[in-house]
């Protein structure tokens, strides 16, 4: 993740030393810890076993955030800045075979359509079983609970 002084910011994969832009903001992605005292700006469920991914911003209060599995697994987040990233492997079954799912029909058909549809809900649910600990700089935890939420 990168930011401007000006308010910009965007999210950059680097591999093999080149980076590729994923979003960028110009006026800054969203800062709302009215619910909870982090905010998303990106995240990805474990598809066809990649690592599951979560992206975004921390209120001031908060110094460190955990990524948990359903079988208790712990990932910590790297912080920076008050923002954070985090991934860890989750073995999410519905998801294992997203991409032949997804090219066993044609993208712009009905079916292609549906079975897209079907796996964005599939990956918010099982994305939503991954819970999210916050802690202050005291070790007090602030948060813990859904990843995700509806509006993410």
């Amino acid at each position: 993740m990168a930011y401007n002084d000006s308010g910009a910011d965007g999210i950059c994969i680097l591999q093999d030393g080149r980076g590729v832009w994923l979003n960028v903001e110009p006026r800054g992605h969203s800062r709302d810890f009215r619910q909870r005292p982090y905010s998303v700006w990106q995240w990805m469920p474990s598809y066809n076993g990649q690592p599951t991914r979560l992206l975004g911003a921390l209120a001031p209060e908060a110094a460190r955030v955990e990524l948990v599995s359903e079988d208790g697994a712990v990932a910590q987040a790297e912080v920076v800045d008050h923002t954070f990233a985090v991934q860890m492997v989750v073995d999410m079954v519905c998801l294992r075979n997203a991409r032949e799912r997804l090219e066993a029909t044609e993208s712009t058909s009905e079916e292609g359509r549906a079975e897209f549809e079907k796996l964005m809900s599939e990956s918010r649910t099982e994305m939503s079983k991954v819970r999210v600990r916050v802690y202050d700089s005291a070790d007090v935890l602030l948060y813990e609970g859904p990843s995700i939420n509806p509006a993410d």
